[in-house]
């Protein structure tokens, strides 16, 4: 794993653990990534046709976004955490999912595309790595132009939980973790297509992470790593409210099946 982690000396010496941060550098196929890669263009074609110049919190430049719904089957979302924690059995929403109905009749499934079952076996490999117990939010997907760059910041702890992390598409890039108290702490990560990283506990909350167009820091090996359009296809598990999913539930009679 030293050819795709540099961690600094500091970050050793003060006894951070390696363990927040994991990467599985060929976590898909050839032929896995390029079809996430088509479904993902796919995507942002329809609900984000255009790259934009600044995030509304102006950490990011140059990129466009999207959450795909459609690719997070119920037991693994908030939905199906509250039906566990209210005793009910959460709704059939398989991994594999129908084609889409002929034209002129209804399957059910107005909005599954031809490759979402296949897409959500991929997936689920990537959520099986992790208890049951966690509720996932909808992937996210973020195409960062070869122009584009990821400005150091820390994920907001109040909009998602205990994990993030995100599998990459097309060009490679070098993703930069330093410690909000103490830059000298830091990790670099390489990030080749088909790899799958996640980043937890201290590295989650106490480290900014960035992807930059300084060609200092987009290195490796003291080889360059080409500015290139990425794509991450981006996991986040809910954060749990104080009083447990259950309380997510209102007093009024809900419709959620109870079979």
């Amino acid at each position: 794993m030293k050819q795709f982690i540099r961690y600094s000396p500091e970050f050793i010496s003060r006894g951070y653990a390696k363990s927040d941060l994991f990467l599985y550098p060929e976590f898909i196929s050839h032929n896995e990534h390029d079809l996430l890669v088509s479904n993902c263009n796919k995507k942002l074609k329809r609900l984000a046709s255009s790259y934009e110049m600044g995030h509304f919190d102006k950490r990011i430049h140059n990129y466009r976004e999207c959450s795909v719904s459609a690719w997070l089957p119920n037991h693994r979302g908030i939905s199906g955490q509250v039906a566990r924690a209210m005793g009910r059995q959460v709704d059939p929403d398989p991994v594999d999912l129908p084609d889409r109905a002929p034209k002129g009749s209804s399957s059910g499934w107005t909005t599954v595309g031809k490759y979402d079952s296949q897409i959500r076996h991929i997936l689920e490999r990537v959520w099986s790595l992790f208890p049951a117990s966690f509720a996932w939010l909808p992937p996210h997907i973020l195409d960062l132009h070869q122009d584009g760059e990821i400005l150091p910041h820390v994920d907001n702890p109040e909009y998602s939980g205990f994990v993030v992390g995100g599998l990459s598409l097309l060009g490679q890039a070098v993703s930069t973790f330093k410690h909000v108290d103490d830059p000298s702490v830091r990790v670099d990560v390489l990030l080749p297509p088909r790899s799958l990283y996640f980043m937890t506990n201290q590295i989650r909350y106490q480290f900014t992470h960035e992807i930059t167009v300084d060609p200092r820091q987009r290195a490796w090996m003291n080889q360059p790593v080409a500015r290139a359009r990425r794509i991450s296809l981006m996991f986040r598990d809910a954060k749990e409210p104080e009083n447990g999913w259950r309380s997510l539930v209102s007093s009024k009679p809900t419709s959620m099946s109870s079979e």
